[in-house]
């Protein structure tokens, strides 16, 4: 059975109405993905921190008593210390995020990401990590930069692990 053109008509203007909500709703309301006079700092690297406890030499005699299989000179646990990490902004507290290593042992490389605003112009970003398990609240890595950033403008800070050093771009 043909359709008539009143029938056309309707379906035309069903489509015309489903697509003009479609169209509004993907124009406004506005999405700001930072606010007015913000730049964001993305922390994001993968690192292997130190071992919690340090690895121990297993004697002769020791080594003896166990079987050919696990005859092994050293004894090395397999837990890793936690990352702490700290971002300071003109010496002010931005940050301090402590990350868990991945694993049922908690022995697996730690995925760092965080995001954080800061407002644009000319500042001083300091980036600390501690990642041993050392009791003296000291860093074993410590990155400082003074630059300035435009409003909107994002910062990644990466970790070199071939040079054990922080980039900041």
């Amino acid at each position: 059975m043909p359709k008539t053109f009143s029938a056309f008509m309707v379906q035309f203007i069903a489509y015309a109405c489903f697509f003009g909500v479609i169209f509004v709703l993907s124009t406004s309301p506005a999405y700001e993905y930072l606010k007015p006079g913000q730049a964001e700092v993305k922390l994001a690297f993968k690192h292997t921190s130190q071992r919690e406890e340090p690895c121990q030499e297993i004697t002769p005699e020791e080594l003896q008593k166990l079987p050919p299989n696990m005859r092994k000179p050293k004894n090395c646990p397999r837990k890793r210390a936690p990352i702490y990490i700290e971002l300071l902004l003109d010496d002010n507290f931005l940050a301090t995020r402590t990350f868990i290593p991945p694993g049922v042992s908690q022995d697996m490389s730690t995925f760092v990401y965080a995001k954080f605003s800061l407002p644009a112009g000319e500042h001083k970003l300091t980036v600390r990590m501690r990642d041993s398990a050392r009791t003296d609240n000291g860093f074993d890595f410590i990155e400082e930069t003074r630059r300035d950033w435009r409003p909107g403008q994002g910062i990644r800070i990466e970790f070199d692990e071939s040079v054990d050093r922080f980039v900041i771009n």
